[in-house]
């Protein structure tokens, strides 16, 4: 059995065991179970020490998934017409609450895979081990992360602008790098040691946004073409310039020839040239763009994070710098947010630096697993399901995010249920996160 890698952490298919059965209250025919922290509700016959497979929020089964599972409300659409399951056509898992209770994903029998192998398998001993991760098996899609359909509204001027490439690819190999996405902390538990330095932010719901000054490609004259290429003269062809973009698209006009994007106003390059005298040869700044466009409308809906009608601020949450090799170096987290205060911008909020062993007191015997869980346990009850403290509109915190120092970057992400059941409200409705495009 081939599995492949998953495209993203954040929304695959995960092999787990059942740990724990927990009755809920006004439920005959359902349980409920803790999966890497989340509530899954579950059916009354699944028992402790069970394999399956768990699937996060917002994940979108494929349809082949569903089809051979008879999954689908409409049962022509299964592989058994007489069998109706409860899944819409888009396949969507949501943050659902049932009779009260949450469910925060999806958990599954490992024999829902049989139709891969097509054969049924009941036991997948020595096929699929636990924490095995992925998104399609034998090349047989399984899931992805869900994106609504929608209209995209185009970007400024872009029925004036024609498609263009430039001449010259402007960007040098290896000295522009987008922000991976970040992966959950509940799946990633196991990086998490007692001895680590750790930096916990508030987790900002903004549009993500680059600003960098790196080694660039020259636009040569033609002159100099000649002088480089026949006279084989030493014609300097690169130097420092300037490049932003948003998560996944680059916004200078001349890498992208319709910037703008998701709104009808490029507020990455807005941002962009009120950052760019903070910038120095090398460095590239991450950050979030939070509050309102110049138009009034809002950048995360009701997010307002503080902000006037048209003002916007930027949070800044990593800086790098890049040599002329292409060797990053990481700002630790405390630099970050001495950097920030010395040129008077603002880094996101911290709200813990230390030991990860210090965020709660526990005896020296408790195995490492053990306090893992408990330590996904006292983040959540510490930094969610709050208020967001900076809106002056009541909504809910979006969560936190754990950096571990190091020389490499290491963050993960901790989302909270309400901010959860928000994101499902709104995709409900077809609205899309920002990040979803940019």
């Amino acid at each position: 059995m081939k599995l492949n890698k998953p495209e993203n952490q954040n929304y695959c298919a995960t092999v787990v065991m059942i740990q724990n059965i927990i009755p809920l209250d006004g439920c005959d025919n359902v349980v409920a179970t803790r999966i890497m922290g989340n509530q899954v509700i579950i059916s009354k016959y699944v028992s402790v020490g069970d394999i399956g497979l768990f699937f996060p929020v917002e994940t979108e089964l494929s349809k082949e998934y569903l089809s051979a599972n008879n999954l689908y409300r409409k049962s022509e659409l299964n592989i058994d017409n007489t069998q109706k399951g409860y899944f819409d056509e888009n396949g969507r898992i949501k943050c659902i609450k049932f009779r009260g209770h949450n469910s925060e994903g999806l958990f599954m029998p490992l024999k829902s895979l049989s139709f891969t192998l097509g054969i049924s398998v009941d036991n997948y001993s020595g096929i699929l081990n636990e924490h095995d991760e992925f998104d399609k098996i034998n090349n047989i899609h399984i899931c992805q992360k869900y994106i609504p359909k929608y209209n995209r509204t185009q970007g400024f001027n872009s029925k004036d602008k024609k498609s263009k490439q430039p001449k010259v690819s402007k960007i040098v190999d290896n000295q522009f790098r987008f922000h991976n996405d970040t992966s959950q902390l509940y799946k990633n538990l196991h990086c998490i040691n007692p001895s680590d330095l750790i930096h916990i932010s508030y987790k900002i719901h903004g549009t993500s946004g680059i600003s960098a000054k790196i080694l660039c490609n020259r636009n040569l004259s033609l002159i100099e073409r000649i002088a480089k290429n026949v006279f084989k003269l030493n014609i300097k062809s690169t130097q420092y310039d300037y490049v932003n973009s948003s998560r996944k698209v680059l916004k200078n006009d001349d890498f992208n020839p319709n910037p703008a994007g998701y709104y009808n106003e490029d507020i990455w390059s807005i941002v962009d040239k009120e950052l760019r005298q903070f910038l120095v040869d090398g460095m590239t700044l991450y950050y979030e763009i939070v509050g309102f466009l110049p138009s009034g409308s809002g950048i995360q809906g009701v997010f307002d994070y503080g902000c006037e009608a048209k003002q916007h601020k930027i949070f800044i949450y990593r800086i790098t710098i890049t040599n002329i090799s292409g060797k990053v170096f990481e700002f630790s987290a405390k630099q970050v947010q001495d950097w920030c205060k010395k040129n008077g911008l603002v880094a996101v909020p911290q709200l813990y630096y230390g030991f990860a062993k210090d965020i709660f007191s526990v005896g020296s015997d408790l195995q490492i697993d053990a306090w893992r869980m408990l330590f996904l346990s006292q983040i959540k009850y510490l930094y969610n399901e709050h208020d967001c403290y900076i809106c002056n509109n009541i909504v809910p915190e979006e969560g936190c995010v754990i950096r571990i120092e190091g020389i490499e970057f290491e963050a993960y992400k901790c989302k909270s249920t309400r901010f959860l059941e928000y994101e499902t409200k709104q995709l409900d409705k077809g609205i899309v996160d920002i990040e979803t495009e940019n």
